[in-house]
Order: C-alpha cells, then structure tokens, then sequence
C-alpha cells in the first residue's frame, strides 16, 4: 500500500473477493480493487468537512472498525465505529450506518467495545442481506433494526440496564401476595415504549432456568433522576415490572432562572432518598432529597387529575434566649419556640403552588424547594399521586432532609422526620395530625448529654432534664423542667409507633 495512507485499524471484503474496504487512523475509508493495487478506487471522510479548495479534509478520529455487507436489491451497508470529528467535544459514542447517500449516527449511552452485523446467510461468499447490528458496549447490549426506517433498536428481553440511572436507594420484599406481581407486570407493559422495533428480539438460543424460590420476591430501586424500578426477583435474574417518574409532579426548570431555589443538594433534585411500601395495601411513599415526600395509591384505571393535592410542612424549631438556672433561680425554663404551630389545622391542603414569602430584608420563607405543577396531570394505569407533602424555608433557613418515612395504610397514615422533628400526617383527610420539635421527644437538655440516675432515688426538683415517657411520669410538668444545655439535636429519628401514640395521649 502507498505509504502515506495512515494507519489501518480494520479491513472487510465485498463478498465477490474482487474488493475491500480500509478504515484508518485519520478517519478515513479507502475501498481497494487487487486489480489496481497502486492507489485506492475510493477515499472517503464519513465525518470530515470537505474544502471547497480541493484540499484534503480535516482528520478525524479514527474508525476502529468497519464492516461491508452488500443486498441484492440496492446499495452496500457500510457500518463503522469511530471517525468523529476533533471538534464534536463532549458528544457520546456513535454507530454510523451508510447505506447509498444517506448517512445515520446513532449515538450510543457507553462506549461501543465491539459490533457485528446479522446477515440472512452465513456464506461469506454470497449476498448478506444485513437485517440487525448486534452493538456492545461497555455496560449495555443494544441490537439495531437496519429494515426498518431509521434504524430503531430492539427492546431488551432482559434487563442490563438497573444503573440507567444512579440507584439511590433500595429496598427487598419477600412473600409478597400471589397477585401482585401479575398486578405490576400488566401495568408495567401497558406503558408506551416508543423508538423500539416492531419486531421480536432476533437473537435465539439458551434455555431459561427455574426460580429458585417458591414464593414471589420483589425488589424496588430508586434512582438520581426521580424513578422508580419494581423488580421481580423470584427468578434466576431481574426483571423490571414497572416503572414510576416522579418528577412529573413537579414543574420543569425552563432556565437557569427556574432552577429549585433549594440549598439541599446541587444536582438531581428529583432523586429518591427513602421507601416505605405495603405490598398488601399496595400504598407507596418515597421520599426525595428535595424534603418532599409523595404518596401513591395503585389503580387499573387511567384517571386525570386536575390538581395536584399538596400539604406544606414547617419542621424547623428556633430556641429562645433563656437564663441559666443560677441566675433565674426557681423560674421555669422558658419553652422551645416552634416555627410551625403542631395543630392539625395549621396545615391545609393546597391546591397550587404557594406563593414565596419574604421579609422586607429578603429572607425566604414558607417557599417549598420545587414547585408542583400547576396545570392537569394525566395519570396512567399504575401507581398515581395521592397527595404531595413538602417541608418548607423557615426565616431563610432552608428544610432538612428527610432521614425517616413510615406508611401505615391501616390508618392512612404517614410519618417521616429530619433532624428538626417529626410530622404524622392522614394521607386520607390531607392534614397535619402531629409536628413535633426534636426537643420536644427528648425534652429540654441535649439528648447526647444525658446523666445517669438510679432508679431508686427519688427525682429532685431541677432534675436530669430529661422527658421522662415512660408509664412513671404523666404530666408535662415533670417531663420537661429543666433548661436547654445544647443545640446539638439528633441527626436521624427512628420512628416508633408505640411510643408516638403514648406520648400523643398523654
């Protein structure tokens, strides 16, 4: 060959054995005829700008493979990999397909390690009628339909692709009832998968195992964008039953301007943080990173819902100035100011949207971190919004995340809690039943300070403290006497259903 041809990286042959095709290290393609082996028939720049002055093109990245299959009908399928342009930064991993004048890019999610197109016949030496290319890449298996106009992909029979987006969060249900997978998986497959070939999946071959379990096992992903993967995991691999976007709860950022005015987290203000599901009740509630949480209720039945149901939440608790014991003497301490009143009807349902609030020196407040969508939300067969719930900007301070979520169907309830407290909400009559400060559980002093007492000696007046919430103490006069020792409150709540409904009575 002629010595200033760069690189060669791959070569095919043209199925009558009189030609061949080169892809090099410049990006380019040079078809050879054995007949006239002194220069090339052909050079060409799949991706290279032509000069209008004659001169030879820019280089591009080189093609790492090429394949030539040829049809009886029409024009030769030229498949390669590589030979983009130096100047296309930052774009992904591309398919090219040229066939006669038009040319596709097919950009690919992961690099591209390998490809092979499927042809009509095995013989080498005979038309191969190209009907599928058979593309891996470094996490994902992708097949290309080339009979249909622009080359769709098949639909995967089984699952590469669990990390489509970050899992952020999991969870494993085991003896689930019998219907409920067959409940998931009707829904699941009534979702529009549009772009997908119309065809079966055109490889065969291999035997599917049975489940080693004999009960149904579900497992429940959540993702960086805002989705939620249910998986049946009762066979010998996962497969995915059917999939919820929470994001469309919420309003889309057009620009910069509309970004959620959140200091919680920079990127993914969708993600999901926590789980709670009753495979019984199939009630679902996630929690986001976004302090948002988001309550579920499963139907068969397509329904529009015209406005989104939303209660906003205050869990933040500012402390007042208080004097030491010393100095106040016998005075009782002054109590922990709320940013929020705990009853239940200081949190209404809202129809929209609230408006942001602020004080004449611009501090935010009562302004959630995303803005619910204000206009109708068609809701598919499947998991459907019942109710949004949002912890809201107290005096400029934005909200915690959520550490703990609990749904009780039974009651139609649900309680999650940050650093800051708790909050019991009926998910049924859309209101606030209880919103508790941290202090208020632990009572006055620092949880993390607490003193030893024996239970024999009798409790003296100033006390450890303590809120005392066991069957020996009744009255919030003995609960909470002391003063505040510290600021530092817990970072994580465990939710205790026993100990919230005795505290409640009393």
């Amino acid at each position: 060959l002629p010595l200033d041809l760069k690189a060669i990286h791959s070569v095919a042959w043209h199925h009558e054995g009189k030609q061949f095709i080169c892809s090099h290290s410049d990006g380019t393609l040079t078809i050879w005829n054995i007949k006239s082996p002194a220069k090339p028939a052909q050079t060409i720049t799949p991706h290279g700008k032509q000069p209008k002055d004659g001169k030879k093109p820019e280089p591009c990245k080189p093609i790492l493979k090429v394949e030539y299959k040829t049809t009886r009908a029409g024009d030769p399928f030229m498949i390669l990999s590589g030979g983009l342009s130096y100047d296309t930064v930052g774009r992904r991993p591309c398919l090219t397909v040229m066939h006669g004048k038009s040319t596709a890019v097919l950009e690919m999610d992961y690099p591209i390690v390998d490809f092979l197109t499927l042809c009509e016949t095995p013989y080498p030496n005979d038309f191969q009628e190209p009907y599928a290319v058979v593309v891996l890449l470094e996490k994902d298996l992708v097949v290309i339909d080339l009979a249909q106009n622009g080359y769709p992909i098949f639909e995967n029979p089984y699952p590469l692709t669990i990390h489509e987006s970050p899992v952020t969060c999991c969870e494993y249900f085991a003896d689930c009832p019998v219907d409920l997978i067959p409940a998931l998986y009707s829904v699941g497959s009534r979702q529009k998968r549009q772009g997908y070939s119309k065809k079966e999946w055109p490889i065969s071959g291999g035997n599917w195992g049975l489940g080693t379990t004999s009960y149904p096992e579900i497992i429940i992903t959540g993702h960086a964008d805002g989705s939620v993967k249910f998986w049946d995991a009762s066979a010998i691999m996962l497969q995915v039953l059917y999939k919820l976007k929470t994001a469309k709860v919420f309003e889309k950022a057009r620009n910069k301007e509309d970004k959620p005015n959140t200091d919680i987290v920079d990127e993914d203000p969708f993600a999901i943080q926590i789980l709670s599901w009753c495979p019984e009740s199939r009630m679902l509630c996630v929690a986001g990173v976004s302090a948002h949480v988001i309550v579920y209720r499963f139907s068969k039945q397509e329904v529009m819902t015209e406005v989104v149901q939303l209660l906003e939440v205050r869990l933040q608790y500012e402390l007042n100035e208080m004097e030491s014991p010393e100095a106040g003497g016998d005075q009782p301490p002054a109590l922990p100011t709320p940013g929020a009143t705990s009853s239940p009807q200081a949190s209404a349902p809202q129809s929209h949207p609230s408006t942001s609030s602020s004080s004449s020196d611009g501090i935010r407040d009562n302004v959630p971190c995303l803005k619910v969508r204000s206009t109708p939300l068609k809701q598919s067969p499947g998991y459907q919004v019942e109710l949004v719930v949002q912890l809201v900007w107290v005096s400029g301070e934005p909200p915690q995340q959520i550490t703990s979520l609990a749904i009780n169907s039974c009651y139609g309830l649900v309680v999650f809690g940050n650093s800051n407290g708790l909050a019991i909400v009926d998910y049924l009559q859309k209101t606030v039943l209880l919103n508790l400060g941290t202090i208020e559980l632990y009572g006055s002093n620092d949880p993390y300070q607490r003193q030893p007492r024996s239970p024999r000696k009798t409790r003296q007046p100033s006390g450890a403290g303590l809120c005392d919430i066991n069957e020996g103490s009744t009255t919030s006069e003995d609960r909470c006497k002391s003063p505040t020792s510290g600021k530092n409150f817990l970072t994580a709540l465990a939710v205790d259903w026993k100990l919230l409904q005795r505290y409640a009575c009393t």
